[in-house]
């Protein structure tokens, strides 16, 4: 029996544990002030203004070599695309991971960060595939790009150095044979592999690597273009990292086996584990007031960026804690809002928060895929005690 048995009263006064899960790896209470690398969140918002993002330097890295761990045989890749800082990408490199950037913004970025532009990916979706132009000049200075089905690659013009070596992005078997020919078709890309994804289950991973290798068996048949490239991206959804290993037994049983069943000489694989580098950061911001006139329920009211809330993805699991001080009181569920965005506007919903929040409080967010959820103007490393600003562009 313990004394909230005894006492049930004390229930609504006690500190809920922050979830290992979902807060970085060195989150932890001090004198009921939560610490994220030794570092206090409240000076991080006193300092540094409301919002901040705050990166767990500790983490990131922790993270970084547990996937290289996991996946000894293959290439990492690193997709930060919630966040990527000249920090972000300073420490890719010291780890001599790969990196895979979205945008000719991103592409620049990281190879005035210290990236070894053979392992930047740039990742031309349908969705933000741009003009030909404005792609042949993000891919140019990159070591490889991937393209979608909907992407205008015959728009794509040769660049000085040579044809760009390309990745097609298979969904299905039955799409993918149009989107190869198109590849081999188009004078400004060499078609040196596939992209699948998966999700991170074994079965998911096999069925997946059989599918992308059977493309590449029956484009060697169809084109006599010999592949030597497979790039498996893994989406995490907010999963914890600590089965890499076992995703990494799975990854090779799936690569051999998908060879031997189609005679094909193993590719050179790469993995790409989505946001799990970055995905444990954190949003610090300072509460501007409490609505409880809101239809909806309670409303914190956070002060937001001069930029517009990021809106959060309907059902995103998401929490958040008072970081400046022990809470007192029973829970309540709450609702965030930006107070610089539309009214109504809801950042996240149901959010768990002691009620006794009052104005002048900070608030620690963190969404499982690292999304800084206020559009921060300022990113902050912190690491042993230290905080270090770093250039969020």
């Amino acid at each position: 029996m313990t004394l909230l048995d005894v006492l049930p009263s004390l229930r609504g006064t006690t500190t809920s544990r922050l979830d290992p899960t979902v807060w970085p790896a060195t989150t932890h209470y001090h004198h009921g002030r939560i610490t994220i690398g030794g570092v206090d969140l409240d000076e991080v918002a006193d300092r540094f203004g409301s919002p901040t993002y705050v990166l767990d330097e500790v983490g990131l890295r922790g993270a970084g070599a547990a996937i290289s761990r996991g996946f000894h045989a293959a290439e990492v890749l690193c997709s930060t695309s919630s966040l990527l800082t000249s920090g972000v990408a300073q420490s890719v490199a010291e780890l001599s991971l790969s990196l895979v950037v979205h945008s000719q913004h991103e592409a620049v970025l990281a190879r005035r960060s210290g990236v070894d532009p053979g392992r930047i990916v740039l990742l031309i979706s349908s969705a933000g595939s741009g003009s030909g132009p404005a792609m042949t000049l993000a891919a140019g200075g990159v070591g490889r790009i991937v393209v979608d089905a909907g992407v205008p690659i015959e728009s794509i013009g040769v660049p000085e150095r040579g044809p760009h070596n390309t990745l097609a992005r298979v969904h299905d078997f039955r799409s993918a044979d149009a989107l190869v020919g198109r590849v081999i078709a188009a004078p400004a890309l060499e078609l040196i592999g596939v992209r699948c994804d998966a999700a991170p289950n074994p079965d998911d991973i096999r069925d997946q690597v059989l599918t992308a290798v059977a493309v590449m068996c029956d484009t060697y048949r169809e084109h006599q273009v010999l592949m030597t490239e497979l790039h498996v991206g893994i989406a995490t959804d907010g999963t914890a990292i600590d089965g890499i290993s076992g995703l990494g037994d799975a990854l090779e049983n799936a690569v051999e086996e998908a060879c031997i069943r189609n005679r094909f000489p193993r590719p050179r694989i790469a993995v790409d584990f989505g946001d799990s580098v970055t995905e444990r950061a954190v949003t610090v911001c300072r509460v501007r007031g409490v609505d409880r006139t809101d239809s909806g329920g309670p409303v914190v009211v956070v002060e937001g960026s001069a930029g517009s809330a990021a809106a959060v993805v309907a059902g995103e699991p998401v929490a958040a804690a008072i970081a400046n001080r022990h809470p007192l009181g029973p829970t309540e569920v709450f609702s965030i809002v930006d107070s610089r965005g539309v009214v109504g506007d809801h950042i996240c919903s149901g959010v768990v928060l002691s009620q006794d929040i009052r104005a002048g409080d900070v608030v620690a967010l963190v969404g499982r895929d690292g999304r800084d959820l206020l559009d921060s103007a300022r990113v902050v490393s912190v690491a042993h005690g230290r905080t270090h600003q770093i250039q969020a562009d």
